[in-house]
């Protein structure tokens, strides 16, 4: 016959977690490119008024981010192209920049996927990312005034 004891040991572990924040604000929300004529193209840094020769800022949460970014057709001008513009056809780009009033370079043409177009990787928290966009006109086509949406979409970085 055996005869024993039972001895139990426990032992506790701890988890914390800390919420933060995912999220993108962009300023200014909005500008106008002005009056231009077809087959023409301008950058947001050279328009006056609202931005006046400085880009446009992406200020994130407080957790890491990765920024996409897509563009839109317009209400008449119903194809966004990577490069070409054609019959109602206009091709908007972006490019980032090291700061609000040094001009971007190296556009990339916009689609109108996130998946398509980074804007910036593993930003850190509470950090701000300086971009500039681009758009190019159709060369033919609807000559009504068009708003052109760009949006910025922020996500965790892993």
């Amino acid at each position: 016959m055996v005869i024993g004891t039972m001895v139990e040991a426990g032992d506790t572990v701890t988890a914390t977690v800390t919420i933060g924040t995912v999220s993108v604000t962009i300023a200014p929300t909005s500008f106008d490119y002005g009056t231009m004529p077809f087959s023409s193209n301008k950058q947001s840094f050279d328009t006056t008024g609202v931005l006046a020769s400085k880009n446009i800022s992406a200020t994130v949460g407080s957790l890491p981010t990765d920024l996409g970014i897509k563009g839109a057709v317009t209400t008449d001008w119903t194809t966004l192209h990577i490069t070409t513009p054609g019959v109602n056809t206009y091709v908007h780009m972006f490019s980032t920049s090291t700061n609000e009033t040094t001009r971007p370079a190296s556009y990339v043409g916009l689609t109108t996927n996130y998946a398509d177009n980074v804007l910036a990787s593993n930003v850190a928290g509470s950090g701000q990312v300086w971009f500039g966009l681009k758009i190019y006109t159709p060369t033919s086509g609807v000559a009504t005034q068009q708003s052109a949406a760009v949006q910025v979409l922020a996500t965790w970085h892993q």
